[in-house]
Parts: structure tokens; C-alpha cells; sequence
């Protein structure tokens, strides 16, 4: 994604907390509620962003008080209704797997990475159940990376007594095989039943094109996974996604899967046929599906286990040079 609609979508977020308060509101409480919608910013660039809304005469400064939003701030709002965002999620995707320049070949370049905010009391625990889904193929890769308290990182402010834990993204496998040549399109993100170890067929499905939201950050949020139970009893409720690729394109797309795969990488649940369903999701004529285990399920589990975590999927890049393999 461009550094540009990055930005702009960072300022439309602080325009729609500042509208939802009928006071100013300073940088700190700005910080907070930012991180409440997924937005880990460091205080410094909250307000470089502020500066920049001001300027534009979307804000109103009240000395040390804070900020409110003024009447051409709550226009620059409207013209961003849900209705006109349909369709952002795909194209904000496909854009960050696009510029993702990790290279399979020399094992170098940036990943698309997915950051979660934790106790750091949680640190081992969550790199010990991150192994656990290694072990099973339910990881998109077998690299981490931990930012300790009070740090900054890629725009992330870790609070006193919090770690930020990045994790590869499920869109850095896209990003190989859009390098490769080989074309693909979002389908569906969902809940797939798994028993036995055996994935069996999605059970609830968000099409990207029709949510302004990530998929399967609602399925989280709505406490619908069993993912430590798969762990447990290799049965439960698992986040994936699903995307669609040509059928000419299948013999290599299996090719570069299987070289991946040789090292470490994993999170692949299904390739399909062409023309065929894929756990009870039909694809369209002449493409096949392929079935990937959400990037997020290592937050999604913590949560499971009572943790308070800020999951934000997928965040930013990653050189993978700077991550540890687990």
C-alpha cells in the first residue's frame, strides 16, 4: 500500500474519534483510541498527523486542551461513508502483498507483517503455542519478532509493561506467487471446522469485497475460534482464507507451495482442482481454489486463553532478516 493511502486512512480514523467527542481531546487519549481500532502509533506520530489535519482546517486547536474537529473536518468524514470503503479491504491486500519484496530464492526482502499488543508476562507462552501450531502446519511461517516495553517500531509505541509481537502475514505467500507471475484474487475469509486434524468444510465465510473490515478479525472479536482445542484434540474452529488462482497456473502455484513448505513455511489447509469446490466453497470457471490459515490465528489463540490483546493484521514490513526463526 502506498505511503500516501496509509496515511490518509490513519486521518480518517482520528477524524472519526475527534467527531465522537464533544470536547478536545489531546494526543494521549487520541493514542488510546487509536490503538482500541487496531492503529498502534506512537505518540509523536499521532501528532505529526494532528499538525497535518490542522493545516488542512479539518481540526481546531485548543492549546494544551487538545483538538476538536470543525465543520470542514466533519465533511472530509462524510465523504468517507462505508458505502464508498467496500471493496478498500481487497485492494489495500493486494497492494501490500504487491510491495512485499521478500525474494524465496535468497531468502531476503520484507515480509507483510501482522503485530500483536501483550502482556509481556505472555511472552512465552504465546512463542511456545506459536511452536505448537508450527508443529501442526497452522503457521504461515517460522519467524517472530518481539519489540519489548517502551520501544518503538514501524510506527508502533509499546506501552510500559506490553511486548509487540510480529508474526509473518498469510498475504507475504501471496506476495511470492504474484512475483512468480501467477495472478490471484481475494475470495473469502472464514471459519473453517477441523476434525481429526483433517479440515472439513468452512462453516462461516465474510467475502473481502463486501466488509470494510478484515474478515477474520469479526470472527475474533466475536470469540468464535477453537483454536487451542485443534492444538489439544485436533478438533475446533480455525481462521483461513481462501483465494482463487487460474487453473494454468496450478502445476507451478503447487511447485512454489511445496518448495516453501520444504522451508518451514506452512498454513496450507487445501490446494483444490479446477472447477471444484473447496471445503463446500465453489470457485469460478477455470481456477482453482487454495485454502491458507489466517496470519492472525496465533493472536486469535492467546485471546482464546484470556489474554488482552490488539491485534492488527496485517500492520507493516518486515525485513526478515530482522526476525528470529522459532
Amino acid at each position: 500500500m502506498s505511503q500516501g493511502n496509509e496515511s490518509a486512512r490513519k486521518e480518517i480514523e482520528i477524524l472519526r474519534i475527534l467527531s465522537e467527542f464533544d470536547r478536545p481531546v489531546g494526543s494521549t487519549l487520541l493514542k488510546r483510541e487509536l490503538r482500541k481500532r487496531g492503529f498502534l502509533l506512537s505518540e509523536r506520530t499521532v501528532r505529526y498527523h494532528l499538525l497535518l489535519l490542522e493545516a488542512k482546517g479539518f481540526l481546531c486547536g485548543h492549546n494544551r486542551r487538545g483538538r476538536t474537529i470543525t465543520s470542514q473536518g466533519m465533511e472530509e468524514l462524510g465523504r468517507a461513508l462505508a458505502s464508498q470503503r467496500l471493496g478498500f479491504i481487497t485492494t489495500r491486500f493486494m497492494s501490500l502483498a504487491y510491495s512485499a519484496t521478500y525474494d524465496p530464492t535468497v531468502d531476503t526482502g520484507t515480509v507483510v507483517a501482522n503485530v500483536s499488543l501483550l502482556d509481556k508476562s505472555l511472552k512465552d507462552k504465546t512463542v511456545e503455542t506459536m511452536k505448537a501450531l508450527q508443529s501442526m502446519n497452522l503457521l504461515s511461517a517460522p519467524y517472530i519478532k518481539v519489540l519489548d516495553e517502551k520501544s518503538e517500531y514501524c510506527d508502533i509505541s509499546v506501552p510500559e509493561g506490553k511486548i509487540a509481537l510480529f508474526t509473518v502475514c498469510n498475504l507475504t505467500l501471496d506476495s511470492i506467487l504474484i512475483h512468480s507471475g501467477i495472478p490471484l484474487v481475494f475470495g473469502y475469509g472464514g471459519l473453517v471446522q477441523v476434525v481429526n486434524h483433517k479440515p472439513i468444510r468452512f462453516v462461516e465465510i465474510m467475502s473481502y469485497e463486501g466488509t470494510t473490515i478484515p474478515p477474520l478479525e469479526v470472527f475474533v472479536y466475536r470469540r468464535m475460534t477453537s483454536i487451542m482445542r485443534i492444538l489439544r484434540t485436533g478438533s475446533g474452529m480455525l481462521l483461513a482464507t481462501m483465494r482463487e488462482i487460474p487453473a494454468e497456473a496450478r502445476e507451478r502455484t503447487v511447485k512454489i507451495l511445496d518448495s516453501q513448505q520444504k522451508k518451514g513455511w506452512g498454513g496450507v489447509l487445501v490446494v483444490g482442482e479446477p472447477n471444484e469446490p473447496v471445503l463446500g466453497i465453489p470457485v469460478s470457471m477455470d481456477r482453482f481454489g487454495i485454502c491458507v490459515v489466517g496470519g492472525i490465528v496465533p493472536g486469535a489463540a492467546m485471546v482464546e486463553e484470556g489474554a488482552q490483546i490488539v491485534t492488527t493484521a496485517p500492520h507493516c514490513f518486515v525485513p526478515i532478516e530482522e526476525m528470529t526463526r522459532i
